[in-house]
């Protein structure tokens, strides 16, 4: 975001007012202090290309990336061939080299651990990881789904041994398996 900003001072309140989060918090998003989530980061994919762009690198959909910076280039193009100016090739319009195109096995070369696993459970297993205390009344609330739904997929989780249940029924709470 900071590249696509262009040194604009004011361009946090922008974003404040693209996704209606607080001015605070979009510096923040700015700034690298935190980063948007859920509905914030919807809302960012629909104005911000570049946010898109990252996006799409991250979650390694490499098809519809190549699709967009063919588009990106094709108006390129277009738009040079209408100015008197000859066209050269350097000018064209290039794909960044900070945006990853592949990353086999995700970071590092570690195999992918959600590979095989629903959304809500992929969800579920990332708020985990972030050392969150959550339980299938959240993925209830969070997809919109009955609590039953939320229990049949931790579950599943379970009996592929990701997930346990550790501590009493009252205090305990879901943990992954290391």
């Amino acid at each position: 975001m900071k590249h696509e900003s262009r040194g604009q001072p004011k361009f946090a309140m922008l974003i404040a007012d693209w996704t209606g989060a607080a001015d605070r918090t979009a510096e923040n998003w700015m700034n690298g202090v935190s980063g948007p989530s859920g509905a914030y980061l919807i809302y960012l994919m629909r104005r911000s290309d570049e946010v898109l762009k990252t996006v799409l690198a991250l979650a390694q959909r490499q098809e519809i990336l190549t699709a967009f910076y063919e588009q990106e280039e094709t108006k390129e193009q277009k738009r040079q061939r209408s100015t008197a100016t000859p066209v050269h090739q350097d000018r064209l319009l290039q794909r960044p080299a900070a945006v990853p195109l592949h990353v086999p096995d995700g970071p590092g070369g570690v195999p992918d651990l959600h590979a095989g696993m629903g959304t809500r459970q992929k969800w579920f297993v990332g708020q985990l990881e972030l050392n969150r205390n959550v339980r299938a009344e959240h993925i209830a609330n969070a997809f919109d789904v009955s609590v039953k739904t939320g229990k049949r997929d931790i579950a599943l989780l379970k009996e592929q041994r990701i997930v346990t249940y550790a501590g009493s029924t009252r205090r305990g709470r879901y943990i992954l398996v290391t």
